[in-house]
């Protein structure tokens, strides 16, 4: 696998060189610093520009091309990368050695009409396709609560700071939602294309140049934008005592989330300590949270931790029945002093480097986990797979002990159901 990384002026254009599947990914990253107001108005954007376009005006039109084009897989996301906003727009196709000569240009032309000449005139997006788009997310919207589990994060990360980046919410907001019309839509479309900043990857067994010069020719995009800034966001204020908010709910199960800053890591820390800690403490079956409030006390259904570094945070999760709180509060925080204290194996540090290695292994077998690799190393200064492999290696007890003592407990929220006898195996 080679990676060339071509500067192209209002754009980079990154080639990553591989035969290992039979097709062909091109993924197109739009960014910009998170500005909350315009949250809503990149949801629907990006969903609105899959949808039809100049040259397919309609839904019957576009499956007939995605069908001429051997069942090309579009995908489109919105995610929050710390300070940053990120579009993406993928398409993934059988390369034309397996179809047909000329099926890469084809491909690659069907997904830049898509992105760059959307469905409008007069200077407004389609009405009938913008009343689907908004509909579409109208109904994420009012369903938002429903996944009990990101809507507990979600409010763990407003009731800790409501002022921050982290507590925007990435699907956006209804009350945006109902200023957004085709006029003002398409004035923030001609915004995003000339002033975001933009990434263009592709990964597949391809020649470098003529892949550079199809996209030099497809792509319109020709402003130049001053580099990006650190997508990293640091905390000012840690409290010395937890923040506990309870929230009841007509909910069985009841969703416990506490949220944990880490203070000033180190570069190493960022990429594989912090890995490693929150294996051992909730990585999965083998950790201390798994072992002690769920099989030992059974006082959860289930329970984990992960770590988000680029948010200098560290969320523990637990779902349980309202009259455990207390108590599985308590036994939390008592692995996590644990840990501080030393109180963990070898083995523990082991496992956790192995599950590790494993999950980099399992992204060499996916192009959008390839692709995702390459655009931490490009915007977070993420090690590749080869150097991670070898770097987690590294991480000793000492470091995970050092490492624990930059955890500092912040928040506690409890979204509070009424169950008391439901069975402890429920997901």
């Amino acid at each position: 696998m080679k990676y060339k990384k071509y500067p192209i002026g209002p754009y980079n254009l990154h080639i990553i060189n591989t035969d290992k599947f039979k097709t062909i990914t091109i993924f197109f990253n739009f960014k910009r610093k998170i500005v909350k107001e315009e949250i809503t108005y990149r949801n629907i954007l990006r969903d609105i520009l899959f949808q039809s376009s100049k040259k397919y005006p309609t839904s019957r039109l576009l499956n007939m091309e995605i069908q001429e084009l051997y069942d090309i897989k579009l995908e489109n996301r919105l995610h929050h990368s710390g300070h940053y906003s990120m579009i993406s727009f993928s398409g993934q196709f059988l390369h034309e050695k397996y179809t047909e000569e000329g099926m890469i240009d084809k491909s690659i032309a069907f997904l830049c009409e898509l992105i760059f000449t959307p469905n409008v005139s007069n200077r407004k997006f389609d009405s009938q396709t913008f009343i689907n788009s908004k509909n579409h997310i109208k109904e994420k919207l009012e369903s938002y609560k429903e996944d009990l589990k990101n809507y507990s994060f979600q409010r763990m990360f407003e009731v800790m700071d409501e002022k921050s980046v982290i507590s925007y919410r990435p699907i956006g907001y209804l009350e945006d939602l109902e200023k957004i019309n085709e006029s003002n839509l398409y004035k923030y479309y001609e915004n995003v294309i000339k002033s975001d900043l933009l990434d263009i990857f592709v990964i597949g067994d391809v020649d470098n140049t003529k892949i550079k010069n199809m996209i030099m020719e497809k792509v319109p995009v020709n402003t130049l934008k001053k580099p990006s800034k650190s997508h990293y966001v640091t905390h000012k204020h840690y409290r010395k005592r937890a923040r506990k908010v309870i929230e009841d709910d007509d909910i069985n199960q009841s969703r416990l989330v506490m949220g944990c800053k880490l203070d000033k890591l180190t570069d190493f820390e960022k990429k594989y300590v912090g890995a490693v800690y929150s294996f051992i403490l909730g990585g999965g079956p083998d950790s201390k949270l798994f072992k002690t409030v769920r099989e030992k006390h059974s006082l959860c259904y289930s329970v984990n931790s992960n770590i988000r570094t680029i948010s200098n945070l560290l969320i523990i999760y637990a779902g349980i029945d309202s009259k455990d709180f207390e108590k599985a509060e308590k036994l939390i925080r008592k692995e996590m002093k644990n840990i501080e204290n030393g109180k963990f194996t070898e083995e523990d540090i082991e496992k956790a480097k192995l599950t590790y290695y494993n999950s980099c292994k399992e992204i060499l077998d996916s192009p959008y986990n390839i692709i995702n690799t390459y655009v931490s190393y490009e915007y977070l200064g993420m090690d590749l797979l080869e150097e991670r492999m070898k770097e987690i290696n590294k991480v000793t007890k000492d470091m995970v002990i050092k490492f624990s003592k930059k955890v500092h407990l912040d928040t506690i929220y409890l979204l509070k159901g009424d169950s008391l006898d439901a069975e402890k195996n429920t997901p």
